[in-house]
């Protein structure tokens, strides 16, 4: 049962999931999305078709105190790109975290 816990994990974790150090440059809506412009990463999206209006207004306010305070974001697991409200490239996410500092 531990190897097939442990088995799960590791392919939980070798899926898209990139831990970052970098900044929150911008903050931006279009209609019920939201898109966060990070530092050497590019455009993530959040859709709020995919994730549901709580978690976009969590997203939006993690985004929001990120950018406020400029602390690092963490970890996010970027879907394949797509282009959103004539952004090329936006990678959709369905969570977003903030790094401790």
């Amino acid at each position: 049962m531990k190897l097939l816990l442990f088995i799960v994990f590791l392919f939980a974790c070798s899926t898209n999931a990139i831990a970052a150090n970098e900044k929150v440059t911008k903050v931006y809506t279009c209609g019920s999305d939201v898109g966060i412009e990070v530092e050497n990463i590019g455009w993530l999206v959040v859709l709020e078709s995919q994730v549901g209006e709580k978690r976009v207004d969590r997203v939006l306010s993690v985004g929001l105190s990120l950018l406020a305070t400029q602390a690092p974001i963490g970890y996010f697991a970027a879907g394949n790109a797509i282009n959103w409200c004539g952004i090329a490239n936006a990678k959709p996410i369905t969570a977003l975290q903030i790094k401790r500092l």
